[in-house]
């Protein structure tokens, strides 16, 4: 009995499998008919577009990037040392100079260390004069023969050791006075609190930033550059900036760094853009263009940029043949920018593309000309 039952569902089971493929067999059938059949509607049908005819022509291209505005230099300002800050003399906007106190931190242990380490010191040095006096008695002694050598080597032994206990207080002396000048924190150079990360009471680790300091006076615009674009600027060249929270006024800056490798796999290039800052009206984070005028592409082949035709990652366009069918060609394209893309290969001047429509072909459709485009191409 229960054999038959297995028999019964493994049959099921063999005839459901069997259903669902032959239910997707007949959809991908379906599809590709569909499919077929709209093909041979679209190439059948004749559309109508604009054409224009390819010509030689000069292109000043004009390249524009987006960046975001930074400080030149910034640095993040921390304790040497580690302690309770016992005030901070600066606030998120203050103008500090070089060598000013930004935060000073409490002292008063690290005093009591350095007046006890002055007192080792001492007594270090007093054990020292009465180790070198004990050697000169002993030495007089020994030449008289009146004690022996094991006491004279003895004494000197005492006498390094005192040198050497003197060398150490004189050091750890040293490193406590180091560590309480740093419990003064200063600005390492001039700049702009433009950030607090504590406040006086905090107890702050060395290395934890108190604040962050920046040099305004000039910004950095970075920016990525594509290697189609790479070869159209070079450091010197000066470019004009529009900052969107500025809309009315204009600034100029200079490109001073463009890396030497690409980025991957973007293939992206970074350039960097030094902006004079001098009268603060440009702020770190806004968001810029940045516009570069690149030398004039003299008697170039140039097609409109409406022209193009993206198919998957390769820019092409129509080309119209002579029995009015169109064949999508690929192009190896240039600048592409004001209204114009340059061609680098695949046009040849004179050949006719279509510059209107062309959402509406495939390769080999048939096509008529609107009747401007007639009297005119």
């Amino acid at each position: 009995m229960v054999t038959n039952k297995r028999k019964v569902i493994c049959i099921a089971s063999i005839v459901a499998v069997l259903l669902v493929g032959l239910i997707g067999y007949r959809i991908y059938a379906n599809l590709a008919a569909n499919k077929e059949r709209a093909g041979k509607v679209s190439q059948g049908r004749i559309v109508t577009v604009e054409v224009s005819k390819v010509e030689r022509r000069d292109i000043t291209p004009i390249i524009t990037y987006s960046a975001s505005l930074e400080p030149v230099w910034q640095a993040d300002i921390s304790s040497k040392i580690d302690g309770r800050i016992d005030s901070l003399h600066v606030e998120e906007g203050d103008y500090v100079q070089e060598g000013s106190i930004i935060a000073v931190l409490d002292t008063n242990e690290l005093l009591a260390q350095v007046i006890q380490a002055e007192g080792n010191l001492l007594s270090s040095q007093a054990s020292l004069e009465q180790a070198e006096q004990d050697l000169r008695r002993t030495e007089a002694l020994a030449g008289q023969g009146a004690i022996s050598l094991q006491a004279l080597d003895a004494a000197r032994s005492k006498r390094d050791l005192s040198t050497g206990q003197v060398r150490s207080a004189q050091g750890n002396l040293t490193l406590l006075k180091a560590r309480l000048d740093n419990a003064n924190i200063l600005a390492p150079r001039s700049g702009v609190i433009i950030k607090r990360h504590m406040q006086s009471g905090f107890f702050a680790k060395a290395g934890s930033p108190i604040v962050t300091i920046a040099d305004i006076n000039s910004l950095l615009a970075k920016t990525s550059i594509g290697e189609g674009q790479i070869n159209e600027i070079s450091v010197g060249n000066t470019v004009k900036i529009r900052v969107d929270a500025i809309p009315d006024k204009d600034f100029s800056g200079t490109i001073t760094r463009i890396s030497p490798a690409a980025a991957l796999p973007a293939r992206t290039f970074t350039a960097d853009v030094t902006i004079p800052n001098s009268e603060g009206i440009l702020k770190a984070g806004m968001f810029a263009k940045v516009s570069s005028t690149a030398p004039i592409h003299k008697n170039i082949i140039a097609i409109p940029e409406g022209a193009l035709v993206m198919r998957e990652d390769q820019k092409t366009t129509f080309v119209v043949k002579a029995d009015n069918k169109v064949e999508q060609r690929v192009l190896k394209v240039g600048f592409v920018g004001g209204g114009w893309a340059e061609v680098i290969e695949g046009l040849s001047e004179g050949e006719r593309i279509v510059t209107s429509g062309q959402n509406k072909l495939k390769d080999g459709s048939s096509i008529s000309l609107t009747k401007a485009a007639e009297g005119g191409v």
